[in-house]
This record gives structure tokens, C-alpha cells and sequence, in this order.
């Protein structure tokens, strides 16, 4: 494995993402999207992950979110998100040098294993390297928050309603944040008036040079 170009920096703010082995299709249903959401947000803390196989949809999420289950302090702060049918996209601020590596693999290990076990595969799920991309400055920063919110419109009947599309975080930021602490919007969404004034800022980001 090839090392990378950038560490992981305490403070430091990263494009995240990850694409399935041989366009392996990563989510069949939307209890796939969902078992993959509780990874997301289960693995985020220093703690053990709980053994997911006992809990259905959301309920543990909204468990922690709500403040009747502590899994302790988070590894990093998850910004926006998107999971697309072979891949999917993170916006990730690093809490403390190397944590983001420790999250990724909990999140990749925890669903292959789901997700082979579900399926009756062997073999990997993942590449074997996710990629990230250093945010160098809050330009890109809000570029990177569009081009993962604007994922979606590749897929059939979201061109434009990308709002609309469940297992992303743009309706977070748009409407209303369905994930609480979990989600942390403070970074992109304190730099406008109102939520409508985001939304605004990704439409007309629809042709922006940023690219993965």
C-alpha cells in the first residue's frame, strides 16, 4: 500500500471517499443504506462498536443522538456525507493526529463483514486504499460540501432534486438536521444567513471545476 501525500492533521479538514471492488454494488436496499448510516455514526467514538446485528434502521442512531446511549468522545467530526450505490463521500474534520485512519478502517472493516455475511460473498469489499483529499483552505472547503451534496445527480430523477435523496446530508443542511451532534454542520453552514442560502451557494456550484 502506497503511503500518502498528507497526514492526518489535528484541525485539519478532508475529503473523504471509498468505491466498491469491481463496481461491487455496496447497497442493495435501503436497509443496506441504513445498516451503513449506524456504522457511520456508531464507529465515530473511541469505545467498542456495539454488536449491530441486534439493533434495526435507526434506532441506535437516535439513541445516541438523543443522548440515552454515550459512546463517548467522537474520533472526528463528520461534516456531510453522501453513499452512492458503488461508493460514497465524506467531509471529515481530524479531532487528533491518525484518528481518521482508525475510524475509516472500523467503517470499512464493520460493513464488508455485514455485507459478506448478508450476501454470502467471500473477498474483498473495498479497494484496497481509500482516497482523501486535503482541504486547504474554506474555498475548498465549501466547494468539497457541494460536489459531495450534488453526488446524487447522476441517479435517475434526482438531476436538480438532489435534496430530495435520502442517504445523503444535504437535507441536513438544507432543512432540517436529522442527526443532532452527530453531524456537524458548524463549519460550512455558520458561513450563511439561512439554510435556503446554502442551498442557493450548491445550485450554482453545479459547474464547478472541482473534481475527485
Amino acid at each position: 500500500m502506497t503511503s500518502r501525500k498528507h497526514p492526518f492533521a489535528e484541525g485539519e479538514f478532508y475529503h473523504i471517499y471509498a468505491h466498491s471492488m469491481g463496481d461491487l454494488v455496496l447497497f442493495r436496499n435501503s436497509r443496506d443504506y441504513k445498516r451503513f448510516l449506524v456504522t457511520l455514526f456508531t464507529a465515530n467514538n473511541k469505545k467498542d462498536i456495539p454488536r449491530l446485528d441486534r439493533h434495526f434502521d435507526l434506532n441506535l442512531v437516535w439513541d445516541i443522538r438523543d443522548g440515552k446511549i454515550d459512546v463517548g468522545v467522537p474520533l472526528v467530526d463528520i461534516l456531510a456525507f453522501c453513499l452512492m450505490p458503488n461508493h460514497f463521500h465524506f467531509l471529515i474534520g481530524e479531532r487528533k493526529d491518525g484518528n481518521i485512519s482508525v475510524f475509516m478502517h472500523r467503517v470499512l472493516v464493520s460493513y464488508a463483514k455485514y455485507l459478506n455475511l448478508k450476501y454470502e460473498r467471500r473477498g474483498h469489499v473495498f479497494e484496497s486504499k481509500f482516497h482523501s483529499k486535503f482541504i486547504e483552505d474554506n474555498e475548498y472547503l465549501l466547494r468539497a460540501s457541494a460536489y459531495i451534496h450534488l453526488n446524487p445527480k447522476g441517479i435517475r430523477g434526482f438531476n436538480k432534486k438532489e435534496r430530495s435523496y435520502k442517504w445523503s446530508s444535504f437535507q441536513d443542511y438544507a432543512v432540517e438536521n436529522r442527526w443532532g451532534k452527530l453531524l456537524e454542520r458548524g463549519p460550512v453552514l455558520s458561513q450563511f444567513d439561512k439554510p435556503a442560502d446554502y442551498t442557493h451557494f450548491i445550485n450554482s456550484a453545479r459547474k464547478d471545476d472541482y473534481m475527485t
